[in-house]
């Protein structure tokens, strides 16, 4: 895994500009965005507060008092607790005029109550009308969405209706808010928000800068620590790839580097391809490792470090009440006779076609090889009948093997015995020995059946 990686830094610093521009690009839709939120929230809280000072002025006033008023009262000292009353509101909040006005006909307002001391509306003075009223008038509090000018000046309007104990429209608190102070208010927030959006984004542009040159340093020492590990990995390879297993469990694994060297655009490019090529060599080393750490190198079905993790396993789903299984343990008849006859590669053969023959059944992944002569295959989600029934599977696989014998006095034979795991059983071991009983009752039926043949 040599790779001669050839660097284009003008890439990694477009990269980098092209960062910048989304990250300032991003920062002006935000501070946009930003911008018409705060704007439209800070134009409901003044509207919602101009509605609730009319609002408040208004459940003060008593609607039947202010019904009854004429041109006559203008001076008493009903009409003067009426002005009063909207006074204080006039002298608290921050309004320019309070007053309260009534419906004569259709389209006509008149003011009655106007607390201004310097140039109050006179009673039955007609009253500049727009929608915030007439909605008003029906018995619906609302703020004019814009400013309207009258002889006292240019003024956003909020009106609330009050009502009579007959529940009843008898007049209308009207109240006004200088044109220019909401529009200064709207202006002064909106230039925070563009102040604090250039500063971001100027804050955003130094960091981005100095987050660039890290992150560069940053590449070029991984780049070196790549290149130091490429290394070790390289020797580990050679060690590795010099058993004739290993060459044998690769030679159909492509590499994702076809050639010796390698182009890449920039430092990530280089690092990317260099990851992805050592991650692939990592991964054939660990499958290699893992397959001769938990395969039985002559029938390539579990062995025992395989079966004893399936163990643990079981025992934990056995122990949680969960476990649906069966062991089916089997022996090789007569293996030793065999080996002790016709040699070890004889053995060895017979050892093989029994692991084919359990494996193509019952699974390579849920077949294991636990003895010289002893295989167990623990089959899930099936029933004892169930898997006897793969027997005869097994039986098919066996005489196929004999098809072609290994030697003409040696042939494969298999005793097996099963047992399912059981609510009431503790352990695997449990079901095992169960298992391992039934097998060996099978096994003494072959040797006295083939006892009697031999006297026959």
């Amino acid at each position: 895994m040599h790779l001669n990686i050839r660097k284009h830094h003008s890439l990694t610093t477009r990269y980098v500009i092209i960062v910048g521009l989304l990250l300032f690009a991003a920062n002006i839709i935000l501070g946009l965005v930003m911008l018409n939120q705060s704007t439209s929230m800070m134009k409901t809280m003044i509207t919602k507060n101009m509605l609730d000072i009319s609002n408040t002025a208004a459940d003060l006033l008593d609607g039947d008092v202010m019904e009854a008023l004429t041109e006559d009262d203008v001076g008493t000292p009903v009409f003067q607790a009426v002005s009063d009353t909207l006074f204080v509101f006039m002298n608290n909040a921050d309004i320019e005029f309070i007053y309260a006005v009534k419906q004569v006909d259709e389209d006509t307002y008149v003011f009655t109550v106007d607390p201004d001391p310097v140039d109050p509306g006179e009673f039955g003075e007609e009253v500049l009308v727009t929608n915030a009223l007439i909605q008003a008038a029906k018995g619906v509090a609302t703020v004019d969405d814009a400013p309207a000018a009258d002889r006292w000046g240019n003024f956003y309007s909020a009106y609330s209706p009050i009502f009579d104990s007959r529940g009843e429209v008898a007049g209308v608190v009207g109240l006004d808010f200088s044109a220019q102070w909401y529009e200064e208010q709207i202006r002064q927030h909106t230039l925070s928000i563009t102040i604090i959006s250039m500063v971001s984004v100027l804050v955003g542009a130094v960091v981005m800068i100095l987050i660039t040159s890290k992150v560069r340093r940053k590449f070029k020492e991984l780049d070196n620590g790549l290149s130091g590990l490429a290394k070790n990995l390289d020797a580990l390879a050679e060690e590795i790839s010099s058993d004739p297993g290993y060459k044998q469990s690769v030679a159909d694994v492509p590499s994702p580097v076809k050639d010796s060297e390698a182009v890449a655009g920039d430092e990530m490019e280089a690092l990317g391809l260099k990851i992805r090529t050592m991650q692939h060599e990592m991964e054939r080393y660990l499958d290699y490792v893992h397959a001769q750490a938990f395969s039985d190198p002559l029938t390539h079905v579990g062995n025992t470090n395989a079966y004893q993790e399936e163990l643990r396993r079981l025992d934990e789903q056995i122990k949680n009440g969960n476990a649906d299984f069966c062991a089916v343990v089997f022996d090789i008849d007569n293996l030793k006779t065999v080996n002790d006859r016709f040699g070890h590669s004889c053995g060895d053969r017979i050892i093989r076609g029994a692991g084919m023959a359990i494996a193509g059944v019952f699974g390579r992944d849920r077949t294991f090889r636990i003895g010289g002569d002893e295989f167990i295959a623990i089959p899930l989600g099936l029933t004892e009948a169930q898997a006897n029934a793969k027997l005869f599977s097994v039986d098919l696989a066996v005489k196929s093997f004999n098809a072609t014998p290994v030697h003409p006095d040696a042939a494969l034979s298999l005793s097996a015995g099963i047992a399912a795991c059981r609510k009431t059983d503790k352990c695997f071991r449990d079901v095992f020995i169960r298992a391992d009983e039934a097998m060996y009752k099978t096994k003494g039926e072959h040797h006295r059946r083939m006892s009697e043949a031999g006297k026959k």
